[in-house]
């Protein structure tokens, strides 16, 4: 090898190695951007690096996308040859990395079961699953998710999946009304109707992909003419419990976070009756809780992980 054969080498990194080979595969510079995760700026800069460490166009554009040239066509096998030779290299760090150090994994999950699965995971031993840190879901979860700043999610899917895939876990079947135990309201608490609900001050806690437009409980009022004068989103969770505990307020969350907040002892959990539940859902179907996470090959995380977690959340709606 020449000189200046060595040169061209020696200034090639691992990621343009892999802009290169997604380009020549797909013919798309943004696809190679989704699949890396990047913006196409960044691969659009690559590629003009490419270019000027081989002195060559190595890509024409062309109504069916990018076509390589010739010497773009005698590069790729030896790109790929790299590429493979760097993913081993990359297994055998991670397994000593994670013989001597379990990483963490980040999770977010929805405000309305962050607390019911903090409990779960808290109950089984450290060897099953490692340490686990759970964020409370935000309105950037999914881009954070797509960045590999967060392994996966629990929540619902929405319009701004950013490419993520969503495997559904389970429905919410049964709600409960959470107020300060002392709340007037209890007088009648053997028949629980919504119409004596929004006689009360009522706040609820907003959970992006469900009800951060509207709640169910309003849009029922909006839907049958019923007035419905006090109504407040909580936008964090520790909100949504001052509200209830200050404001005489009462609430409406899953049977399983309503259990947790039943053991607070200023609180009261009352089941929803059956046919009131159908009520809200008639108006705005539960949706359903979803795992969020990236494709495949960019999971640091087991598929017994990513079951076990599954089978958490199922337990707390199922």
């Amino acid at each position: 090898m020449d000189i200046q054969a060595l040169k061209k080498v020696s200034e090639l990194d691992v990621f343009s190695l892999l802009v290169f080979k997604l380009i020549y595969e797909t013919g798309f510079a943004n696809f190679a951007a989704k699949e890396l995760a990047v913006s196409a700026p960044k691969i659009s800069r690559c590629l003009t690096s490419l270019r000027a460490i081989f002195n060559d166009e190595l890509f024409f554009r062309r109504q069916q996308g990018l076509k390589p040239t010739p010497l773009a066509e005698r590069l790729y096998q030896p790109v790929c040859q790299l590429c493979d030779m760097m993913s081993q290299i990359e297994r055998v760090a991670d397994d000593r990395l994670n013989h001597h150090q379990t990483p963490i994994l980040h999770i977010a999950v929805s405000p309305s079961i962050i607390t019911s699965v903090a409990i779960a995971l808290s109950k089984l031993p450290r060897d099953v699953i490692g340490k686990v840190k759970l964020h409370s879901w935000q309105a950037d979860t999914e881009e954070l998710i797509y960045n590999g700043e967060l392994d996966f999610g629990i929540g619902f899917e929405t319009q701004d999946s950013h490419g993520l895939e969503a495997y559904p876990i389970a429905n919410v079947t049964s709600l409960c009304v959470v107020g300060n135990i002392n709340h007037p309201f209890w007088g009648s608490a053997e028949n629980i109707k919504l119409e004596d609900i929004i006689q009360h001050p009522v706040v609820y806690l907003r959970c992006k992909g469900f009800n951060n437009r509207i709640d169910p409980l309003e849009l029922y009022c909006q839907t049958h003419g019923l007035l419905l004068e006090d109504i407040e989103c909580a936008r964090k969770l520790e909100d949504w419990y001052w509200h209830i505990l200050t404001m005489d307020s009462l609430a409406i969350t899953i049977c399983n976070e309503g259990s947790f907040a039943q053991q607070i002892p200023q609180l009261r959990v009352e089941k929803l009756p059956h046919h009131e539940f159908n009520k809200l859902n008639s108006v705005m179907a539960m949706p359903s809780y979803c795992l969020i996470e990236r494709a495949e090959h960019y999971r640091r995380y087991s598929s017994n992980v990513k079951e076990m977690i599954i089978n958490i959340v199922k337990s707390l709606l199922v």
